[in-house]
């Protein structure tokens, strides 16, 4: 077989197809196939953590509530404050249901706060030692948040069994309502 011109050029052809096809068609495309799999995979990883994500909020959504439900509870334990005075009786009664001696029973001038206000009351009672542990336990179990802020004892050095005490109370109250009755009033 005679190999001229036309057969090498036939020859060169015949390998140029393949190498165009690859170098202008199967080249872009499996560079074009290769990116669509990074951005697939991109995608899954984005989606894994949104479903990860998702997940965290509805627990942020139950953890929500209960908060809701807790200030709900608080919020309860704070009388409004035309209320205070039922609050500063079930004090009085308290200390007298244990017989204590009241001394001084005095309320200090209100902290209002964001939301809430203090009461603070200066108390000082004298009597039994085990009748001011009851006074104290009663104070706990009442229904409103309060809080000792200053206790002296003070054993009486001349009655076995007997003790002073001079306390800073405080009882906490909803503000809200007294911003809503100066608007009112």
């Amino acid at each position: 077989m005679k190999f001229g011109v036309r057969e090498l050029l036939f020859v060169v052809l015949l390998l140029a197809i393949p190498t165009g096809a690859y170098f202008w068609i199967f080249k872009p495309a499996n560079e074009n196939v290769e990116r669509q799999r990074q951005e697939i995979e991109a995608k899954s990883q984005k989606l894994a953590s949104l479903q990860k994500a998702l997940v965290g909020i509805k627990d942020l959504n139950e953890e929500v509530v209960k908060l809701q439900e807790a200030v709900g509870f608080f919020e309860a334990k704070l009388p409004k404050q035309h209320e205070i005075h039922r609050v500063l009786e079930q004090v009085t009664k308290v200390v007298e249901q244990q017989r204590l001696e009241t001394k001084l029973f005095k309320t200090l001038k209100a902290k209002c706060c964001s939301g809430y206000s203090e009461q603070p009351i200066r108390l000082e009672v004298s009597g039994n030692f085990n009748s001011f542990y009851e006074f104290m336990l009663e104070l706990e179990k009442l229904p409103r948040i309060t809080k000792f802020r200053v206790m002296h004892l003070e054993k009486d050095k001349e009655n076995e069994g007997m003790m002073n005490a001079e306390l800073e109370l405080s009882i906490y109250f909803d503000s809200s309502v007294k911003s809503s009755l100066v608007a009112r009033g």
